[in-house]
């Protein structure tokens, strides 16, 4: 069983991806769990329609849909006996408070404790490192609408108490939306307590935004090793001229605005001239910005032609190129503007990119920890900072 849901996974999922923006293998029988549903409202149906407004209708739906991810959790998810059986509680809860508003009666109080409680334990789960997916934030939104319908505000109900009520709707989707980044973020990192940053891909999965192809597990070849110091000294070599951004410039890069420790300057017509990994033609320049105002040179950024191209790995895991998902990319100015957001959103006036070409970089500062991949920040700043204290 588990075999066959990691089969589905690998084919409606993007491999080597975050699993914020996918549905995971151990989620999956959640979803059909929820395609049965179906059935009970047609037994429901033959024994007679309860006459409800059609808002009761809506709420008694979303209680059941919860209760059946649950129920599908709790049978085909691999977290552990103790979490299985949290589920099933939960499946439960959530069914008998269904039941009630089928018959005609509010959710009430319970309604409202058993809808909180499971909210909070998704949040619990998630800044604990569990990586959350689609079927985990769908399941969520369902009962933050489904908490919705509960605390609105009836005509006998004050209008503070209503405004309280709303308040509380944003402070769960907010939550929801923040653990769900966090979790994200830490399923990625190395350790339990850290959080994945830019291209960093220490912990089982991706971060978000971040695909990933697979890594060899072995030690590159010394053939690999030659390869990848090869294209690093030519890149220092072909790049050289660039320091300047000025030069950059004439030959049609992007350097206007240039600021900040990662500045990308993009040079369009290389980007569509299907050059691969040619040193003397790199799509991007990255350039820093020295505490004394000095630009430097970091390395460069090479792109693939079109989308889907597997980059060259010419170092084998020396060289591993990434490819970006869901990334929010504005218009005007042209530029990277973050990521799209669990909740479905880019920042207003950006557009969701769902992939990008692969990409490499390619560090040629002198004692970079990692000429290839992601360059720490830290170091990076101390690079600057010493640079900034010559004369």
């Amino acid at each position: 069983m588990n075999s066959l849901l990691a089969h589905v996974d690998h084919v409606i999922g993007a491999a080597g991806g975050s699993p914020l923006y996918l549905i995971g293998s151990e989620h999956l029988a959640g979803v059909i769990a929820l395609l049965v549903l179906p059935i009970g409202a047609l037994v429901l149906r033959r024994r007679g329609t309860p006459d409800l407004m059609p808002l009761q209708w809506l709420l008694a739906g979303l209680l059941a849909a919860s209760a059946a991810i649950h129920l599908g959790l709790a049978i085909g998810s691999d977290h552990g006996a103790g979490l299985s059986v949290l589920f099933i509680v939960d499946a439960v809860l959530l069914g008998f408070v269904a039941r009630r508003v089928l018959k005609g009666s509010p959710a009430g109080r319970l309604g409202v404790a058993v809808l909180i409680g499971s909210i909070c334990a998704y949040w619990l789960s998630a800044l604990g490192g569990e990586a959350p997916d689609q079927v985990g934030l769908a399941t969520k939104l369902v009962e933050l609408l489904a908490l919705a319908i509960v605390v609105r505000r009836a005509p006998s109900q004050s209008r503070l108490r209503s405004v309280a009520g709303g308040i509380a709707i944003v402070i769960f989707a907010l939550g929801t939306a923040t653990s769900s980044w966090i979790g994200a973020f830490r399923a990625a990192a190395a350790e339990p307590g850290a959080v994945a940053g830019h291209h960093v891909h220490a912990g089982g999965v991706a971060p978000p935004g971040t695909i990933f192809p697979a890594v060899p597990s072995r030690d590159a070849t010394p053939a690999e090793r030659a390869a990848a110091a090869d294209i690093v000294q030519a890149a220092r070599i072909a790049l050289a001229r660039y320091a300047d951004p000025a030069v950059a410039a004439a030959d049609g890069y992007h350097v206007n605005g240039l600021a900040g420790i990662d500045f990308h300057a993009s040079n369009p017509a290389y980007e569509h001239d299907d050059r691969v990994l040619d040193p003397a033609h790199p799509e991007t320049l990255v350039y820093a910005v020295a505490p004394d105002g000095r630009p430097v040179l970091m390395g460069a950024m090479f792109l693939m032609p079109k989308i889907g191209s597997p980059g060259p790995t010419i170092g084998g895991p020396l060289t591993v190129w990434h490819a970006h998902q869901h990334v929010c990319f504005s218009l005007t100015p042209p530029a990277l503007a973050g990521l799209l957001s669990p909740l479905g959103a880019c920042p207003m006036g950006t557009i969701d990119v769902p992939l990008t070409p692969e990409m490499i970089h390619i560090w040629i500062v002198p004692g970079a920890p990692e000429p290839f991949g992601d360059l720490d920040e830290a170091w990076k700043r101390a690079y600057l900072q010493a640079i900034a204290s010559r004369p």
